[in-house]
């Protein structure tokens, strides 16, 4: 069976631009394609497991074949479960906002935790290279201002560092088949707002019948 992991990275608070059109493209993905499962992990329901001091110490004890606290060995177990849960699914698509630029601090130490060399991605001579490469991606990323597209300043483009990033990432992992639907301006033109939402839940929609 196919499955498709929804990951989202959004306060929850409403009305949000870019859960309303990640909502529109999975409807469209459960009617087009009925015998696929469909997890969601949303971000901001449960906490990310961090990178932090526990963590370094517990992989240096594991490295050195030495037994681990019980604070360690908890904390590398739900490391691995996340981990599990990515590596299982086929398909992938992000949700979020723009924070100032990137990404919410949430869905980056999700990727931190999904980067784990020999599992995603191998060091080679020849540099990096990626272990799954055989998956899709949909990045959905809604922004007050216009970044993409022809009514997009080129420079307001490069100062999109999110999807740049995340983009970047599947690279490392291997990942080409990665596409983005973005939702802008809706603040920077609040009269356009509801046709800019239409715009993006129909892209969505399309998408999502092919993905």
């Amino acid at each position: 069976m196919t499955k498709l992991l929804v990951v989202k990275a959004h306060p929850h608070v409403e009305p949000s631009l870019s859960l309303s059109v990640g909502d529109a493209f999975i409807e469209a993905y459960r009617e087009s394609h009925p015998d696929d499962d469909i997890v969601i992990r949303d971000l901001y329901d449960t906490t990310v497991p961090p990178l932090n001091d526990t963590t370094m110490s517990a992989w240096k004890h594991q490295k050195a074949g030495q037994e681990l606290t019980a604070e360690e060995a908890t904390l590398l177990s739900r490391h691995n479960e996340w981990l599990a849960e990515f590596m299982a699914a086929d398909k992938y698509v992000f949700i979020n906002p723009m924070y100032n630029l990137f990404l919410p601090a949430e869905l980056k130490q999700y990727i931190d935790v999904m980067a784990v060399p020999h599992k995603t991605f191998k060091y080679t001579d020849h540099g990096p290279v990626g272990l799954i490469g055989d998956r899709k991606v949909i990045h959905i990323q809604a922004a007050g201002s216009v970044y993409h597209g022809p009514e997009a300043n080129p420079m307001m483009t490069k100062l999109d560092f999110g999807d740049a990033y995340l983009r970047g990432i599947f690279i490392l992992f291997g990942v080409k088949d990665f596409q983005s639907i973005f939702v802008e301006g809706a603040d920077q033109n609040p009269t356009k707002r509801e046709a800019i939402i239409t715009a993006a839940k129909e892209q969505a929609a399309q998408l999502a019948r092919k993905f």
